[in-house]
This record gives C-alpha cells, sequence and structure tokens, in this order.
C-alpha cells in the first residue's frame, strides 16, 4: 500500500507540477517537509520550479547542502537565481561550491547587485502570492507567514514574473472564492533592480506608496523596496550626497518598459535636480 501511494504521489509531481506546487504551499510547514522529503531530488525539482521563492528556500533548508544543491541544479536559472537571493552570502556560496563551473558562474555573476541600486537595497523576503489561488488561499497562506506580509501584496507567476499586486484591504473585503487574478491591480509601478537610489528617492510616488516593488531586466520579482530602507541608507551615505542623474541603465529600461503596460517608477522629467529628499505625507501605511 505504502509503495502504490508514493508511485501515484510521484506520478502526480511528475505530471502536474503547478497543481501539485499549488497544494504543497498550501499545506503547514511540517506536512509539506514530510512529504517532499521522501521524494527523489528530481521530482522534487520539477514541483519547486513553480513554488515562490521564498518556500522554495525554506524548504531547501531541511536537505542536505549536497541535496539542496543538486535540487537547485535542475531548476531554470531564473528561478535559482531568486531562490539564492533568499539565502546569506555564506550559504549561496556554499550552494554555489556545489554546481557544475559554468551555471555556478553565471549564478554568481547574476545575483550579485551593485551597491545603490534599487536591487541591492531591496527586501526579497516579503511574501508574494500566485495569481490563481482564491482570496480564502491567499488568508490562509498569510497566517502561516505573518512576519513577510506587508500592505501590498505582490502576485507573481510560476515564473517569478510579477504581474500584479493586491492591497491588503481589498483582500480582507473581497469574497473568498474570488481568484487573486480578478482583484489585483494590473498597473503596477515598478523600480528597475539596476535604478540608482539617489534617482530613486527623489520621485513622488513616494508621496502614495511606502513600498515599490523591484524587478530585474528580464522582469523577475526581486523584492520590495521600502521607503523607509532607502532613506535610511541614503541618510547614511548622506556625505555621498550628489545631484541625482537618470542612470543610463534606467534609460534603457524605461524604455523597454513603457510599452509593456507595466509603468515604470521613475522617468526623467519627474526627477528633482536636486539630492536632497523632500519631506513626504504618505497615504498608505507600510505594515499591518
Amino acid at each position: 500500500m505504502m509503495k502504490l501511494e508514493h508511485h501515484l504521489r510521484k506520478k502526480f509531481l511528475e505530471e502536474h507540477p503547478l497543481e501539485a506546487a499549488r497544494y504543497l504551499e498550501g499545506l503547514s510547514t511540517q506536512a509539506r517537509r514530510d512529504l517532499l522529503l521522501t521524494m527523489e531530488p528530481g521530482s522534487v525539482a520539477q514541483t519547486l520550479e513553480y513554488f515562490s521563492p521564498g518556500g522554495t528556500a525554506a524548504i531547501l533548508k531541511e536537505y542536505p547542502l549536497e541535496t539542496s544543491a543538486e535540487i537547485l541544479s535542475r531548476l531554470s536559472p531564473g528561478s535559482s537565481r531568486a531562490i539564492l537571493r533568499q539565502f546569506d552570502s555564506s550559504t549561496q556560496e556554499k550552494l554555489l561550491g556545489h554546481l557544475a563551473p559554468q551555471p555556478a558562474a553565471y549564478l554568481r555573476r547574476t545575483i550579485l547587485l551593485a551597491e545603490h541600486t534599487a536591487g541591492s537595497l531591496a527586501d526579497p523576503h516579503v511574501l508574494t502570492l500566485p495569481p490563481d489561488i482564491t482570496v480564502e488561499e491567499a488568508l490562509q497562506r498569510i497566517m502561516q507567514v505573518p512576519h513577510q506580509v506587508i500592505y501590498y501584496l505582490y502576485i507573481v507567476d510560476h515564473r517569478h514574473m510579477l504581474v500584479g499586486v493586491v492591497l491588503m484591504k481589498e483582500l480582507l473585503v473581497a469574497e473568498p472564492i474570488c481568484t487573486l487574478t480578478s482583484i489585483m491591480l494590473h498597473d503596477v509601478k515598478v523600480i528597475p533592480s539596476s535604478a540608482n537610489a539617489m534617482d530613486v528617492v527623489a520621485h513622488h510616488a513616494w508621496a502614495r506608496f511606502d513600498s515599490l516593488p523591484v524587478i530585474d531586466q528580464d522582469k523577475t520579482f526581486i523584492g520590495a523596496l521600502r521607503h523607509r530602507a532607502l532613506r535610511q541608507f541614503l541618510q547614511s551615505k548622506s556625505t555621498e550626497y550628489q545631484p541625482a542623474f537618470l542612470s543610463d541603465a534606467l534609460l534603457q529600461l524605461w524604455e523597454a518598459y513603457s510599452l509593456s503596460g507595466m509603468v515604470l517608477m521613475t522617468t526623467m522629467g519627474d526627477l528633482l535636480t536636486t539630492a536632497t529628499p523632500p519631506a513626504l505625507d504618505r497615504e498608505e501605511q507600510e505594515t499591518l
């Protein structure tokens, strides 16, 4: 009986990885761990490809380092990069040390984000949710990791690409059977990861938002940049303040994203020529 159950479970994971990921993400941490630890790394990787990066990182911590690296090596580069950013630099290097030289070198180059950029200041540990779950399922997941929840819930598809945002107050009043796709805002203000912090701090959008999502060049979600964290960073670098200019990388990203339906947060016309951050009165609260 146990062999039959194991076979059916493995078959389900292999043939329906997206559905399996949605089911497993809804389980408690203990139940999910008990189930996945019985599976082969290859089967686990097929399912984790559709997990959120935070959820995958939590699962990999349950395995020996060598097994975690094996699972990581079977994931797509985009998934591997997003997952590695959930770990501290020491753990990142240990995992990379168990990968083949070529993919390890690629990941080392792409997970590093230059200081003074939005990407380096973004918090990668905020909760993200898939678009196809219901409001009821979303609330259940929030209860599991309340410390990762901010006022804005970022909706990320199985490729880790940002597709929308849901305000917490909207989630709380929505019908439990509604999907997040049906209530999310598609017109998302975003910050490219390469944007210089001194460019970003001058934007008037901070008058409305306490956090803004940061995306990579391929539109993968990196994390949330909190206004408070940005201001604290720049205050710590106050002796290095220079007039804010739009970087070449930001100009390139503006050209790319302005055609995509996403609203890039920083445009040249909106930038201030002074490096002194303005006093702002924000409408929304950052945390619950």
